[in-house]
């Protein structure tokens, strides 16, 4: 495994540890985009039309069976104690203490009024709506906080709120028998007094003050309830009602005003004063209390009251109910006592249980909220209303009579508002005019156009209260457009009203145009009513209104019509020359050169474009040509090479689900032949062909001439002739039309592409090339003729003729665009200008005038999609026909004249979502919060108060009304075609995976407990969104925040359930976003070879079984360029390998026909595995061994030499002694999460899951204002992404973050946050070869940790790092900590960055550092492993061994230290870990130690399906195995090649199965396989044109030396020359995999010396080889010194090339030396083959089973080994007798 690489002898760059640690992660099985699909553009069949309105409004509000079940009620109205309460809140105390509710009651009594106008509202009114986004919502937050703080002071002073209006409000005094009214009014004065000492001026965040002017009067009142039935409200007058208006008129900003009747019943020297001219009086202070016996004691309780008065609100609903709970705090009872005390009426209301009384009083929307246990709090939303302000101006009279009048008035509108599903909001009497304020658009009053039901309701009212007995006239304002709807007030007292500019705008309306119906002019245009009933006012100016705009008075009522449905399939009309010219081009396929290669259509939006593709795609079709037909959208836009991806998955008929290697396997079969280009495929296409060596060392530029290439070879293969459309070529993506234009080159590719003017801003270089290509024929589509206007009008409206009135306006009006045309004719019809009649043929004579236009009947005639339908079609037409004939006639000639106008289907959307009930209402707003497609455990964890069974019958209703389906339900049209459609009732059912049991379930539905679930239409999840306020969404936001932030998530693979959730790319198609490219790469851009099918609690991706072979290696990051510049020797190397091997790459499962047979004999039926093998009376030895790689948790968590015997890892080594047993007890004391060892790695997709929850966490932290949370996302982001490799996806968010990081207040998450994302950068700016920005990066982070990596002189003993933690206790020590564990990482990266700069001291000194601080703070895992990692093959690479050992003691003490489990994601940092120790033991030659570290890697690395860090270490493991004569468990661990893969062998498996099976023949004198079947295979390979690796290079080096100790010459020829090529190798790594096959190499070269010592013709030959030979050693010898589990063989291998040079002495010498080397190291391998090299026997053991071609099998010469080995073994000999 290679991790690091020196520039001066190959050292394994530190690079490689980054770059190679994506070995360890398997990034491969990402969510698929075919379950994606739902995320695309809405079908039409999922949007509403407005011509299916009735037949919704039916559906939805018709009582039927069907649909108004009981059961999809999900509450019942039974008030508790707190919903009581609740209402009380509501009303005010008059209504309370009301002792009878069933007659109507007058009151009246003595009391004092204050009327309360909050001044300057106006202003912050447009301050805020000038903010815009939340500037409503912030308006009624300021307005609330303003309000309930004057409302708490009256309150506390004995008053209540009697009425609200708008920004003003009414409070009340009463006096009773036992009490002066100079008192009460004296005690309205000091509370009075007080607001405006406190509250007089009030600044708000927009620098507006709010003021105040209070008006005090005082007199007989009257309070009277008023309505009937249900519907309840109430009045106060009399003269101080009509005073406490005058003098609020009068009153100044921060002024306390009295009436000249209150101010009489006052002592004038009690107070500061000034009465002004008209007799009202301005209280300036109080002076004396009246109430104080001791009339000159001065008044001194005004300070004490300002004290008490600033307390903070408590929502009502906040708190627990006392007589529902059981289990209550005693902190939350005495908060809600205190609150309750100030205002003890709504206390008594709960005892008298009066809630039900109460509701008379309320609007339903109010109602169904408190019905459905929800807070008033959620009935705040944006809405879009008309808002109805009526004024009564009644006649002079008495005060009962006014009372009948006004109550008369009340019950007739209320009954018309009723009846027109409105909601009368208020009625007001603060002067002698009535004010009623009626709303349309409210919850539950939806209707398809509220600004025709508003005026409809106006006229109405104006027409039956203007009849009357005593109204004297009726004026009503009309507006349109979108408010604030919620509660305003205190907790104690609050109304539910609605804020906004239109609501200012309608009462202007009201006051300044008397006795008419006047609206705005969205009125007007959204009424869609004849302009006939509007008449158009004067300009007007209004108070507090810049631009009113223009002002109609409406008079009369026009009726509308609603729109019939379109055919679907109408004749092509004006386009025959373009399908003629179709046609010849397509005539073209037969020659071998065309005349274009492509066809352009140029056209407006609208122009028909797409209807002509359509026809294009049918005269294809019939032709029997193969149709390949794709829309493109943003998202192709946005995600590179997914348009072409798609295009070609149509070529070859690929549909889904796409099993296992389909695709794969399909481009195989078409090129006859596996092509090792194939796998520059893999990110065009999406593909997973494995990676060759040459990949990483290639520009990206090279890699897409290739990729080119093998594309067009693809393309060509094809046999079939294709025609390819594609509507809308502005949203390709620039990489997708680069292999674009090589499918226009294919002559067998017909393409047809079309380009809307005015969609892109600006023309990109690509597309300038498609208008200037010669290749492209271009076609520019004019509008259409005036004569086809008739026949597509009869088609849009399905009728025979049209008045030719309509045909001139549509000329006129739509300019000939078929879009156009289509959009007037729904406006006209939904305006009730056009009538449908069906009249006989003899009746058109009747209809002379209307000029009739009857098009030609086969232009009408709806022809099949399929010619041979055609016939069929015809005649079910007519059989079908009959005399009668449909017509069009315009009942309404003026509505021509109208401009073009869009009917917006918002308002069908908004009927559904207002006939739910709360409950659902809420859960749909969090669901659109979530975003599209959404999870029903992520649902319910939101959700307040989650009742399962609540839910699940909510569920049952929006699926019901088509608003929720299931997220799996794909359904696919003949042509591939996703497709949903409302009326279909079949769709109501779920596709996820669970258990489910009727009667456990209440007898739901499935689809009631549907785990994913996804919004129908995009518009009904984006209505329903800007429904919620402001702070309601950041509420909503935060709470999904919170959930994945306490809630891990991980794939089924692992022990979760799978979270969805939704991409933003439906977010960012709605609300403003920056980078959308990340995540449309990770939802997008992805796998086509499997289908991911999301589920619930036991949710789980079932991704089609794919070949898990090298799952890693074929899906590298872009990060590869590196290499390029800074692995010189490996592109030099790999020249050398394409030289010799560049025919074609290795076969795996597809082989062509005339080598199929021979490879199935040769390969096929070697394809063993080691369940397979069966070898008699196997030791319990090789049994366990067997076990161990299922063994994660054992083999991991092994630390004593006991436990890796019960493993069956038993070494002789270890029964040495009981000093070696107690000496190897100091190793990894670790421990796995519980649940780990059972997960697939090979199926989990954790990785892309978490990368997609941050950046929805980052989405949703930014939509809730957490900017410190929104930060840390995105560093928690980057660093996924750079673990991914994928650096290009990093690097902008972390350039994101640091700009937020500039508007933290905390220095210290400033200072912490931009040091890690200056770490990161560098690490991203590392993997991407920019080291120059790494470095700056690198010191900006250096600066903020206080670190320098210069200072050297504590750290350069390692010895000295054994540190233990400094418990001094600081100020900021636990900030301290944070800032060390996030240096961690710094330093790793810095290890890294200066290694690859070769600045090794600073490197050193920087992984020093990283180890120093891994003691003295806790950090992740991974940064653990990476420091000590990075730490011990820094000393490796230094040469300093015993360094090594130290350090590893310094790991076993961190980890022995560490209190959590290791988790799954961390493994693969184990894993790394584990490899450098392996590394250093083999270094240090403690073969033994090597094997177990060796075990731990490899089975980590197998568990991880990290098949190419496994195909590092086997064959080491199996020469150390070999070495302690470990021969059953050498041989295991080979087999283990054919399983790594689940059975599919890849070539790199099976090379290295025969290349380490030559390997037992050459060293250990028994056989795997044959020598025949070996070279069999080999040279298959080579006829075949294997590429080269080390696999190979082992395999054929290998080969060659046998062939040569067999004296086979002629054979071994087969493989010198490429044997020998290795030679000229000059750097490689020196590990032992690399140096075993460099030691071979000379062994051959040493065994062809000894053959031709005896030769004097061959001296030559003799000379060169010797020479060859001598410099392979000597360059070896320093790396075998470093590597002591090698060191053996070198010196035997030398003392043979002494031997053969006649140096006798000293080749006894170095004999010697490797026998006492072997033994010390207890190398029993080398100490055999040093004895059979030394022996004077003539062992001719391994000669003759050479010669015969067969060795002694495995299984019997293991016991042979293990006491006289070297009688097997083979010494080199000038001798072949």
């Amino acid at each position: 495994m290679n991790f690091r690489r020196s520039r001066t002898r190959s050292r394994r760059n530190s690079m490689n540890i980054m770059v190679s640690a994506e070995k360890w992660r398997n990034y491969g099985r990402k969510l698929s985009h075919r379950a994606t699909d739902f995320l695309a553009e809405d079908s039409d069949d999922d949007t509403p039309r407005e011509s299916k309105l009735k037949d919704w409004i039916d559906e939805f509000f018709v009582q039927k069976s069907t649909m108004s079940e009981e059961s999809d009620q999900d509450v019942e109205v039974k008030l508790t104690n707190k919903q009581t309460l609740v209402l009380a809140t509501l009303v005010p105390d008059e209504i309370l203490l009301m002792d009878n509710f069933q007659t109507v009651e007058t009151k009246r009594f003595v009391g004092v009024l204050m009327m309360a106008d909050v001044s300057g509202y106006t202003a912050l009114s447009e301050k805020y709506n000038n903010t815009g986004k939340g500037g409503t919502y912030r308006l009624t937050a300021t307005l609330n906080t303003y309000l309930g703080s004057l409302i708490e002071v009256i309150y506390s002073h004995g008053g209540d709120i009697i009425k609200f209006a708008g920004d003003a409000f009414l409070a009340l005094w009463k006096t009773d028998k036992r009490t002066f009214l100079c008192h009460t009014i004296h005690t309205a004065i000091a509370c009075a007094l007080i607001i405006q000492h406190t509250f007089g001026s009030y600044e708000t965040d927009v620098k507006v003050n709010l003021k105040v002017k209070l008006a005090i009067s005082a007199g007989n009142l009257i309070f009277s309830p008023i309505g009937t039935g249900i519907d309840w409200n109430y009045i106060i007058f009399g003269l101080p009602v009509i005073e406490a208006k005058l003098a609020e008129s009068l009153c100044g900003s921060g002024e306390v005003k009295l009436t000249p009747t209150a101010w009489a019943h006052c002592y004038s020297r009690n107070y500061d004063h000034v009465v002004s001219g008209d007799g009202h009086v301005t209280i300036k202070s109080i002076l004396y209390d009246p109430r104080e016996k001791d009339v000159s004691k001065p008044f001194l309780g005004f300070g004490t009251m300002i004290r008490q008065i600033n307390k903070p609100f408590v929502s009502l609903e906040a708190l627990p109910d006392l007589l529902d709970s059981t289990d209550i705090n005693i902190t939350d009872i005495s908060k809600k006592t205190e609150l309750l005390s100030l205002r003890k009426t709504i206390l008594k209301a709960g005892e008298r249980d009066i809630g039900s009384e109460i509701r008379k009083f309320m609007i339903r929307p109010v109602l169904t909220q408190i019905d459905a246990h929800q807070p008033l709090e959620y009935l705040t939303e944006m809405r879009q209303v008309s808002i109805l302000f009526i004024t009564l101006k009644p006649k002079e009279c008495s005060f009962p009579q006014l009372i009948t009048i006004v109550n008369n008035s009340y019950q007739i509108t209320s009954d018309i508002v009723y009846k027109s599903m409105g909601c009368v909001n208020k009625i007001i009497l603060f002067d002698k005019d009535v004010m009623i304020l009626v709303i349309f658009g409210l919850r539950g009053f939806k209707h398809e156009s509220e600004a025709q039901a508003a005026l409809k309701c106006a006229y109405s009212i104006k027409k039956r209260v203007s009849a009357l007995d005593g109204v004297l006239e009726v004026s009503i304002g009309i507006t349109t457009g979108q408010v604030y709807c919620g509660v305003v007030g205190h907790p104690l007292r609050r109304e539910f009203t609605v804020i906004g500019a239109i609501v200012n705008k309608a009462a202007r309306f009201m006051c300044n145009f008397r006795n008419k119906i006047t609206c705005d002019e969205a009125t007007y245009i959204k009424s869609k009513l004849s302009s006939n009933g509007f008449t158009l006012q004067p300009p007007t100016e209004l108070k507090g209104i810049i631009q009113p705009g223009n002002i109609y008075e409406y008079t009369e009522e026009i009726r509308i019509k609603e729109l019939f449905s379109i055919p679907l399939i109408p004749p092509l009309l004006n386009r025959y020359d373009e399908i003629e010219y179709f046609d010849n081009w397509l005539s073209d396929g037969n020659l071998s050169y065309r005349d274009f290669d492509a066809l352009l259509l140029i056209g407006e939006s609208r122009i028909g474009k797409t209807r002509l593709l359509e026809w294009m795609a049918r005269y294809a079709r019939n032709k029997d040509l193969k149709v390949c037909y794709l829309s493109l959208t943003s998202i192709h836009l946005a995600t590179p090479y997914l348009a072409i991806s798609q295009i070609l998955e149509q070529i070859m008929e690929i549909r889904e689900p796409i099993l296992e290697f389909e695709k794969e396997e399909k481009i195989v079969h078409l090129l006859k032949r596996y092509s090792e280009d194939l796998c520059y495929l893999n990110n065009i296409i999406k593909v997973r062909f494995a990676y060759h060596d040459d990949v990483y060392s290639q520009h990206e530029n090279v890699r897409k001439v290739k990729a080119k290439q093998i594309f067009k070879k693809l393309l060509l293969s094809i046999p079939d002739t294709h025609v390819i459309l594609l509507d809308d070529l502005q949203n390709l993506d620039p990489d997708s039309w680069e292999f674009l234009e090589i499918i226009f080159d294919i002559v067998k590719m017909f393409t047809v592409i079309t380009v809307t003017r005015g969609t892109f801003s600006a023309v990109h270089s690509w597309l300038y090339a498609v208008f200037m290509a010669h290749n492209i024929r271009k076609i520019n589509l004019g509008s259409l003729e005036s004569k086809w206007i008739a026949p597509l009008a009869c088609q849009i409206l399905d009728v025979q003729g049209v008045p030719n009135d309509l045909c001139k306006a549509l000329i006129t009006k739509c300019h000939g665009m078929p879009g156009l045309v289509e959009r007037f004719i729904v406006q006209l019809f939904s305006s009730g200008a056009l009538e449908l009649k069906n009249i006989c043929k003899n009746e058109v004579n009747n209809f002379i005038e209307e000029d009739l236009q009857f098009p030609d009947p086969d232009l009408l005639r709806p022809i099949a999609l399929n010619e041979c339908d055609q016939v069929t079609l015809n005649k079910l037409i007519q059989e079908k026909s009959s005399e009668e004939i449909s017509i069009c006639l315009v009942i309404n000639k003026d509505e021509l004249k109208t401009n073009l106008n869009v009917q917006n289907v918002d308002a069908l959307i908004m009927i559904q979502i207002d006939s739910l009930t709360p409950y659902q209402q809420l859960l749909l707003k969090i669901a659109s919060v979530i975003g599209t497609v959404l999870s029903r455990e992520l649902l319910e964890n939101i959700m307040y108060d989650n009742n399962p069974l609540t839910t699940a019958k909510a569920v049952k209703r929006l699926f019901a009304m088509r608003i929720l389906s299931c997220a799996n339900i794909k359904r696919t049209t003949s042509g591939g075609t996703i497709t949903s459609n409302y009326s279909i009732r079949s769709n109501l059912i779920c596709e996820c995976s669970f258990e489910y049991e009727p009667e456990t379930a209440d007898y739901l539905p499935k689809y009631a407990f549907c785990k994913v679930m996804k919004f129908r239409n995009k518009n009904s999840r984006k209505a329903i969104y800007e429904l919620l306020p402001l702070n309601q969404k950041k509420e909503f936001h935060s709470r999904v925040v919170n959930y994945f932030e306490n809630n891990k998530q991980k794939c089924p693979e692992c022990g979760g359930t799978i979270m969805v959730v939704q991409s933003t790319i439906n977010l960012l198609s709605q609300f403003p976003y920056d980078n959308k490219y990340t995540l449309i790469e990770k939802l997008i851009e992805e796998d086509r070879d499997s289908e991911t099918e999301i589920k619930n609690s036991d949710i789980q991706y079932q991704t089609s079984s794919a070949v898990k072979e090298d799952s890693i290696d074929v899906r590298r990051s872009r990060s590869d360029k590196f290499f390029e510049t800074h692995n010189t020797n490996i592109s030099q190397t790999t020249s050398v390998r394409s030289e010799i091997f560049n025919k074609t790459t290795p076969i795996l499962k597809i082989k062509s026909n005339d080598v199929e047979d021979i490879y199935s004999r040769e390969v096929n039926s070697k394809r063993v595995t080691m369940s397979s093998v069966i070898v008699k009376n196997k030791s319990s030895v090789a049994i366990k061994t067997l076990n161990i790689f299922n063994m994660i948790r054992a083999v991991t968590e092994a630390s004593k030499i006991s436990e890796w015997h019960d493993l069956g890892v038993i070494d002789s080594e270890d029964n040495l002694s009981g000093k070696s047993i107690e000496k190897e007890t100091k190793s990894f004391c670790l421990h796995i999460e519980k649940g780990v060892s059972q997960t697939n790695f090979n199926r989990c997709t954790c990785a892309e899951l978490n990368v997609v929850i941050n950046e929805q966490l980052i989405y949703h932290s930014k939509e809730a204002d957490l900017k410190t949370k929104m930060v840390e996302f995105l560093i928690q982001y980057s660093y996924l992404n750079i673990l991914a490799n994928n650096f290009d996806a990093a690097i902008p968010k972390l350039e994101k973050a640091e700009s937020a990081c500039q508007v933290l207040i905390s220095w210290f998450d400033k200072q912490r946050f931009l040091g890690k994302i200056y770490s990161l950068k560098a690490a991203a700016f590392l993997m991407n070869g920019r080291l120059f920005c790494a470095k700056t990066n690198i010191a900006k982070a250096a600066k903020i940790y206080h670190i320098n990596l210069n200072k050297i002189s504590d750290l350069i003993q390692i010895s000295g790092l054994l540190t233990v933690m400094n418990l001094k206790r600081t100020k900021h020590r636990i900030h301290m900590l944070q800032m060390k564990a996030d240096s961690v990482f710094f330093l790793n990266v810095a290890v890294l960055l200066y290694s690859t700069l070769e600045d090794e001291q600073t490197s050193r000194v920087a992984a020093l550092r990283s180890i120093r601080l891994v003691q003295q703070v806790e950090c992740n895992v991974i940064d653990l492993c990476d420091a000590f990692s990075n730490g011990i093959q820094m000393e490796l690479d230094r040469g300093s061994i015993e360094s090594t050992l130290y350090l590893e003691k310094i790991t076993y003490n961190a980890f022995r230290n560490m209190q959590r489990p290791i988790q799954a994601d961390e493994l693969f940092a184990l894993g790394k870990l584990f490899m450098t120790v392996f590394h250093t033991r083999l270094a240090r030659g403690q073969l033994a130690a090597s094997i177990r570290s060796g075990f731990r890697a490899l089975v980590v690395s197998s568990f991880l399906y990290a098949h190419n860090v496994s195909l590092d270490i086997i064959p080491d493991l199996f020469y150390l195995l070999l070495s302690r004569c470990r021969i059953e468990e050498a041989v295991h661990v080979v087999k283990l090649l054919k399983q790594l893969a689940d059975g599919r062998v890849t070539i790199e498996n099976e090379t290295w199965y025969y290349a380490l099976s030559i390997d037992m023949i050459l060293d250990a004198g028994m056989q795997l396989e044959s020598p025949n079947e070996i070279s069999q295979y080999a040279e298959f390979s080579i006829h075949q044109g294997v590429s080269a690796g080390e696999s190979r290079r082992r395999l054929i080096v290998g080969l060659w030396t046998y062939w040569l100790r067999a004296d086979s010459e002629r054979r071994a020829k087969r493989f010198e020359t490429e044997a020998l090529i290795w030679s000229n190798r000059i750097e490689e790594d020196c590990t032992l995999k690399t140096m075993i096959s460099a030691t071979r190499l000379a062994e051959g070269m040493l065994e062809s010396l000894a053959r031709k010592m005896d030769d004097l013709r061959k001296v030559v030959d003799l000379m060169e080889l010797r020479s060859l030979a001598d410099r392979e050693l000597s360059r070896l010898e320093k790396d075998a010194r470093d590597l002591r589990a090698v060191y053996p063989r070198w010196i035997l291998l030398k003392a043979n090339s002494f031997k053969l040079s006649g140096r006798q002495t000293a080749a006894k010498s170095l004999f010697n030396q490797a026998l006492e080397e072997s033994r010390r190291i207890h190398n029993r391998l080398e100490e055999a083959s040093t004895l059979a090299a030394t022996s004077t026997s003539n062992f001719r053991t391994w000669i003759q089973n050479a010669r015969n071609g067969n060795f002694t099998h495995w299984s019997l010469g293991a016991s042979q080994a293990r006491t006289s080995w070297h009688e097997l073994l083979y010494k080199i000999s000038t001798n072949r007798l």
